[in-house]
């Protein structure tokens, strides 16, 4: 006991789990690509350690891009190789260490500890260390994020970039005296963490900046209200509400930063082009001028859509935009696909579909698909793993729900809670691919998980305490 509590106190446990983190990513990560993968999987670039069809295309890219890189020196490195972030991150390894995925693994283990130690800086805010400091375990150790930490891929860029963005919109309601000096150091720190997290999912995911833009003005109300309670800005609350300002900028101007990367957007232009529709913008089902028959042999086209009449359009063209996206995702096949036949004709459909969606964000993978064949060997395998863990998973979630309630009076709770039930609950309508959903909502679902397991873990603690008293006056 006396030696957990030094380590508790320690000022160096948020470095001492940052540094097993980035050890066991990357001796998990060398483990998994020279030695597991090529003894027991046979598929194309199993020699290699590569057994995620994403990866693999990464893979060719950065080779490709480190041979002209080769050829024509560092001026032919790109960022984002035929939109592809993770090959330009992989093509700068390669064409320094050698054309080797191996090479990629010190950096998704930094990106997987850094990862973990901001999620153990959000619990921090409502535990103390050692709760806090387990729960970002939990986070590090889940075998699903082995998916981007041994093998090469842009969700642990997201992950990190979300985590970061939430940690610094937690910032802005943290309760501290009223009256802080303007001194720029602080005004740094207040925003360099929404700031780079934006600009990493930026780089990862372009089409994301999006959502995050529509939750930094959501954001914004409750910090209205809280101002007009309050009655002024005074201190902090002026630096924090120019801090938002200067946030939603730059997030107005990455998002509207045209890039190709968002798949939806192919869909979109070809539904458009398939319809011939004048309209330019969206596609409408049944407008005014079309009659009855008109509308229901339209029924049957793949991008058919009824517009509703208390949406504005703008909106509207989102919920559009969400229904490409799924069937986008359904095209693309695979063995973990739920609710085929919810096709999200109007928005009417997306807004009924909501609290499926998420009992399909919050509790998958469900219990028919904790075993049975998958779309890939190394899935297969992975759905034995995941069955028990996601019962020790429930558990987690328990912890989360009680936890909330406990700390029900604290705001930057229910910003966290928002913020992570935004990410799921869009990915769950999005993507019906439950494997594909795992992966999306890491970040987000693995955040509340480690709230619930830090929960449990302060909850343990506060107990032992008050029993050792009494067993000390028996």
């Amino acid at each position: 006991m006396s030696a957990l509590k030094r380590l508790a106190n320690s000022p160096y446990l948020m470095c001492r789990l940052g540094v097993f983190a980035f050890c066991y990513s990357w001796l998990v990560g060398l483990c998994l690509q020279l030695w597991l993968i090529p003894m027991f999987f046979s598929q194309p670039g199993s020699a290699d350690g590569l057994v995620i069809l994403d990866s693999l295309g990464f893979d060719r890219i950065a080779k490709e891009k480190a041979a002209e890189i080769a050829s024509l020196g560092w001026s032919a490195w790109e960022l984002r190789p035929r939109t592809n972030s993770p090959a330009g991150i992989a093509s700068a390894f390669y064409a320094l260490f050698g054309p080797s995925p191996s090479s990629m693994l010190p950096f998704n283990a930094l990106v997987h500890a850094l990862s973990a130690c901001v999620v153990m800086s959000i619990l921090r805010k409502f535990f103390s260390a050692l709760p806090a400091a387990l729960g970002a375990l939990v986070f590090v150790l889940n075998p699903a994020s082995l998916e981007w930490v041994a093998q090469i891929h842009r969700d642990g860029v997201f992950i990190l970039g979300n985590l970061l963005f939430i940690l610094g919109v937690l910032g802005l309601f943290e309760n501290s005296r009223a009256e802080i000096p303007l001194e720029p150091w602080y005004c740094i720190k207040l925003l360099l963490a929404p700031i780079i997290g934006t600009l990493l999912v930026w780089m990862a995911r372009p089409y994301w900046v999006q959502i995050m833009l529509l939750s930094s003005l959501l954001v914004s109300i409750p910090f209205a209200l809280s101002i007009r309670i309050r009655k002024g800005f005074h201190g902090r609350r002026l630096i924090a509400a120019v801090m938002l300002g200067v946030l939603i900028s730059v997030q107005f101007c990455l998002a509207r930063y045209h890039t190709p990367f968002e798949p939806a957007d192919v869909a979109l232009q070809s539904a458009i082009s398939e319809e011939g529709t004048s309209r330019g913008a969206t596609l409408r089902g049944g407008t005014s001028g079309e009659s009855t028959s008109q509308e229901v042999a339209r029924e049957g086209h793949p991008y058919f859509w009824r517009q509703s009449s208390w949406l504005p359009g703008a909106i509207e063209e989102r919920f559009f935009r969400m229904a490409i996206a799924r069937r986008a995702a359904m095209t693309q096949g695979g063995n973990t696909l739920v609710d085929t036949d919810r096709r999200f004709n109007s928005a009417g459909e997306i807004v009924c579909y909501i609290p499926r969606a998420l009992q399909l964000g919050l509790f998958s993978p469900l219990p028919e698909l904790w075993g049975g064949q998958a779309s890939t060997p190394a899935m297969t395998l992975a759905r034995k793993v995941m069955g028990p863990i996601t019962i020790g998973l429930y558990v987690c979630l328990l912890g989360l729900v009680l936890g909330v309630y406990q700390l029900r009076r604290n705001i930057s709770v229910w910003m966290m809670l928002g913020l992570c039930f935004i990410g799921i609950l869009l990915f769950a309508l999005a993507y019906p691919n439950i494997g594909t959903l795992m992966r999306y909502r890491y970040g987000f679902y693995m955040l509340l998980i480690s709230f619930g397991v830090a929960f449990w873990t302060n909850f343990l603690l506060h107990s032992s305490r008050a029993e050792s008293p009494q067993q000390s006056r028996t």
